[in-house]
């Protein structure tokens, strides 16, 4: 999916593009460091939810899967 870069000025895009795919993926991980919570809208439904799901996880905390075993999971299924 394409986004309108109207914004962004098009040699900084053009420079992103010409970066490698974990150079690229780096970047992303810098940017998103430097956003504060603030910086991030989430939306009255989105609050709802993570709300709903923290307190299930609290209700049954033995129902939850550790994220090594998750990853696990992610990697068999995208094979």
């Amino acid at each position: 999916m394409r986004y309108p870069l109207a914004m962004i000025d098009q040699s900084l895009v053009a420079k992103v593009i010409s970066l490698s795919p974990s150079e690229r993926l780096e970047l992303i991980g810098a940017v998103w460091d430097s956003l504060s919570p603030e910086d991030i809208p989430v939306t009255e439904a989105e609050e709802a939810l993570l709300d709903a799901r923290i307190a299930e996880m609290e209700h049954e905390p033995h129902d939850q899967s550790p994220w090594p075993d998750v990853k696990a999971r992610l990697n068999r299924l995208l094979r």
